[in-house]
């Protein structure tokens, strides 16, 4: 028995996340060239990029979509991975923005290490590794 099953819940196939912006060709060159994903659906004003097997990010034409790209970033993308490094080396190569730099030695939280990037709408992509399993 699933666990939707179990607790009654309906299924759940997968996950996209959403960002809106003026310039989505800007956005598309970010997570398609830069960060290396793959781009698997494009209709023009909207493209969505796979970060797992079900987890995607969803570019949108903000003259297109539901809400505008104006006002503040308040939707962060977080990406964990076990190659926090080799993330930060794509990201610097890519010429990323960063917000904040992958430190290792000098870690900000005891719960994960990681950097952030801003996209070029201004959206917040964390990357990060948890220091240790969660129980």
């Amino acid at each position: 028995m699933g666990s939707e099953q179990a607790t009654g819940r309906p299924p759940i196939e997968g996950q996209i996340t959403f960002f809106y912006y003026a310039d989505i060709g800007q956005a598309e060159a970010f997570y398609g060239a830069t960060l290396g994903l793959e781009k698997i659906f494009d209709r023009g004003w909207v493209k969505f990029f796979r970060i797992t097997g079900t987890a995607r990010v969803g570019l949108v034409d903000e003259a297109h979509g539901h809400h505008p790209a104006a006002g503040p970033k308040s939707v962060m993308l977080s990406i964990e991975t076990p190659d926090l490094e080799g993330w930060y080396a794509r990201a610097r190569a890519g010429g990323a923005e960063f917000q904040k730099h992958l430190d290792l030695e000098n870690p900000t939280n005891s719960l994960v290490n990681g950097f952030l990037l801003r996209d070029p709408g201004g959206y917040s992509v964390e990357f990060f590794r948890f220091n240790a399993p969660l129980s």
